[in-house]
């Protein structure tokens, strides 16, 4: 994962960039609820210019799946 999606994530969540990897989860991720969930899918729709579909948002799950799909968008 690259540092600018890491940034965006932390920055949404309030949380420091160094506690998340690709296996974070909202389980053990201080502030991700199911709303900061939609919230942080909806900044990064709008910062990298995407749209997840409904599908593909309830079915992430941690950060790497987020990514991936991500940078499958922008391909």
């Amino acid at each position: 994962m690259d540092n600018k999606f890491i940034t965006i994530v932390a920055h949404t969540l309030k949380v420091d960039p160094k506690t998340l990897n690709e296996n974070s989860t909202a389980d053990v991720t201080p502030g991700w609820d199911s709303l900061m969930h939609w919230v942080v899918i909806s900044e990064l729709e709008d910062i990298y210019e995407v749209e997840f579909t409904m599908d593909e948002a309830t079915s992430f799950k941690n950060l790497g799946d987020i990514y991936t799909t991500l940078m499958k968008k922008l391909s």
